[in-house]
């Protein structure tokens, strides 16, 4: 898979860092003014009424319950793995192995904070699901951007950006205990956090292999998405076996499990230089060294 890197040689790689690190900052600045002057978004009020809510074996909602579990034994496995002594010595520099750690916690505590919401979904208990969630998709960002960009700025900012996506949440949250909730930047972060991250592919080149991996996630993340908002419809169109709800969960669920792969595959890669990066490090591949490479700091 270390091919599939090469769809992105179409787009302006060559153009100078500074170009391009201005490119993304332009984006979402623009991104981010236009979120403050669109107009609040409550949740509808259908938002906790789901398709399947047929109990088992004295379980409420028992599918859209158990579909969460795949999310915990995921999140488990990702952080036993990054833990053991394989799994330190997969990362070049040892901070990069943080914002993974950050990534599979959440999915972890979104296994168990799905499993609450949906026994009895509530505005209540909705927070529960979204933090972990959110802890994911920014701890995501933040691992690409150190991977590709810069290890020390993506390490420093890593909590606050963590504190950033929370704080949409709660605002939320505490907009909707005042009877005007307002949904908006939670549903900003959760939709344009994949438009940054394409970015950073798109932009910078690797410094790892296993892009593929990667690509795979992404796109069930996206057959995530699209049952998700075709609840009623699969569940319908399956015969009520299975709702689109619980199918979005064990998609992905199996996504995050494919970010876990393309951590244990993959190895290093010469590429364009990270700021705060080691001067040489050692490529492995297979678990096998081969011959010192030279990486030069840059300045910018």
């Amino acid at each position: 898979m270390k091919e599939w890197d090469n769809l992105f040689i179409f787009l302006p790689r060559a153009w100078p860092r500074r170009i391009r690190l201005a490119l993304i900052a332009v984006l979402c600045l623009a991104a981010v003014t236009l979120l403050s002057l669109a107009p609040r978004l409550p949740l509808g009020a259908s938002y906790h009424v789901f398709a399947d809510r047929r109990t088992l074996l004295g379980l409420p909602n028992a599918l859209d319950v158990l579909s969460n579990v795949p999310f915990f034994l995921v999140g488990v496995w990702g952080l036993v793995w990054l833990m053991s002594r394989r799994g330190r010595a997969s990362f070049l520099d040892p901070r990069e192995r943080v914002p993974y750690l950050v990534f599979f916690a959440g999915v972890m505590f979104t296994g168990m904070g799905s499993f609450w919401y949906h026994l009895a979904p509530s505005n209540r208990r909705l927070p529960w699901d979204l933090l972990p969630m959110t802890c994911s998709f920014v701890a995501l960002v933040i691992a690409t951007y150190m991977e590709r960009i810069n290890i020390r700025i993506g390490h420093f900012v890593l909590v606050p950006m963590l504190v950033l996506g929370a704080a949409t949440v709660l605002y939320w949250y505490v907009t909707a205990a005042a009877g005007h909730g307002d949904y908006k930047y939670y549903l900003f972060l959760q939709f344009f956090s994949p438009v940054v991250l394409a970015l950073l592919i798109g932009l910078f080149p690797p410094r790892y292999s296993g892009f593929g991996y990667l690509a795979i996630a992404f796109g069930l993340y996206i057959g995530a998405k699209i049952f998700e908002s075709c609840d009623f419809a699969v569940y319908r169109h399956l015969g009520r076996t299975v709702s689109g709800h619980a199918l979005k969960h064990l998609t992905a669920g199996v996504a995050c499990y494919w970010i876990l792969e393309m951590l244990r595959r993959r190895h290093p890669v010469l590429s364009e230089p990270t700021v705060g990066f080691p001067a040489a490090f050692c490529v492995h591949s297979n678990n096998s060294a081969v011959p010192e490479v030279a990486v030069t700091r840059r300045s910018d």
